[in-house]
């Protein structure tokens, strides 16, 4: 039989209130670290992209990092993390995963937010295992694109059964928080789903199914 694991969504759910690359941007705008170059690509993908239009590809769209320095990035994203992003930690959620931990379960991070943002919560909720968006690199600086699949709806759903099998999860016997509509794919592969600070439509869905509900 396979380890337990506490599946957490992180923007919404454990950040409170916005996601963290959203954060992130904003602290960036305000230190006049992204430029008007910097919107004109971001918009610039909409363009190539008209055709798609739609919530997936405004998530896709990582123009915005293309030519920025990774190791300067990383840099300011340590310091946004300890001075925007920790004080949006919810109690409540660092509490569940202490709980979680103290039953000997794995503690999953599961984020369509950046790697390098995820590693850092990773780390200081000591996490055992996360999924979070790769950027890729052209050399020194960041190619402004996904490396890999993006964990958002249903690839958060294939991310999560690949971590399961690699690291040997029983699913059926897990938990998983989420606060998305898109979070069903995951919510309804485990056997312990909780609706965390829910969507309308999430919360619908969680009263028909008769997931619990809470806030965070």
């Amino acid at each position: 039989m396979g380890r337990i694991a506490a599946i957490f969504d992180v923007d919404r759910t454990l950040v409170v209130g916005t996601s963290m690359e959203s954060l992130f941007v904003r602290y960036l705008i305000a230190r006049g670290e992204l430029n008007l170059a910097d919107l004109g690509r971001y918009l610039g993908f909409f363009v190539r992209h008209i055709d798609e239009l739609g919530t997936q590809l405004n998530k896709r769209n990582k123009a915005i990092w293309e030519d920025k320095d990774a190791d300067q990035v990383h840099l300011l994203a340590e310091r946004c993390f300890r001075d925007k992003i920790l004080p949006r930690l919810s109690p409540l959620g660092r509490e569940y995963i202490e709980r979680h931990r103290d039953q000997g379960h794995l503690v999953v991070l599961l984020s369509g937010s950046l790697d390098f943002l995820v590693t850092l919560l990773k780390e200081e909720l000591e996490a055992d295992h996360m999924i979070a968006t790769r950027l890729a690199r052209s050399g020194p600086v960041l190619a402004g694109r996904i490396e890999g699949r993006h964990p958002w709806g249903t690839n958060k759903r294939a991310e999560l059964v690949e971590l399961a099998q690699a690291k040997d999860i029983d699913l059926p016997s897990s938990y998983a928080y989420g606060d998305h509509h898109a979070d069903v794919p995951i919510l309804e592969l485990v056997g312990n789903p909780v609706a965390v600070n829910p969507t309308i439509f999430l919360r619908r869905e969680a009263q028909s199914r008769g997931w619990p509900i809470v806030e965070f």
